[in-house]
């Protein structure tokens, strides 16, 4: 049983775990040069069991002036996010991603969906690590 770097011949395979775990969501293109990590693990016989790939995203962050009015911040944001999404398109990203609290959520969710951003996935929560190993 080994981890190693993954190869094109290893996708298959990947598709098929990934068809087997019912997940609800589109199996992405694992040869997006986005990926920038492609780890198996396979076991004695070379048969994988697992795959692990790290995919570029980006997050945003959003600074608004406070004394902004609600109108006034929309088009702050309406005349900002075209040019943002377009850097970003052009640096090859798929997507953004942005993490409000709960309670901002609440109070504007509304806009951004005006704005075109919809909620990843309902049932889901975003979770995140430090990629900085802990000193065994």
């Amino acid at each position: 049983m080994s981890v190693r770097d993954s190869i094109p011949t290893d996708y298959p395979a990947i598709e098929g775990i990934h068809s087997g775990m019912g997940m609800d969501y589109r199996m992405p293109d694992l040869e997006s040069p986005l990926f920038i990590v492609k780890k198996v693990y396979q076991d004695e016989d070379g048969r994988i069991k697992g795959a692990c790939f790290l995919r570029l995203t980006a997050e945003c962050y959003l600074w608004m002036s406070p004394d902004l009015s609600p109108r006034d911040k929309v088009s702050v944001m309406q005349a900002m996010q075209p040019e943002v999404l377009r850097s970003a398109w052009l640096l090859g990203l798929d997507d953004i991603e942005a993490r409000i609290p709960r309670d901002l959520e609440r109070r504007f969710h509304k806009r951004l969906k005006q704005l075109g951003w919809s909620q990843d996935r309902s049932d889901w929560h975003p979770w995140s690590r430090s990629t900085q190993v802990e000193a065994m």
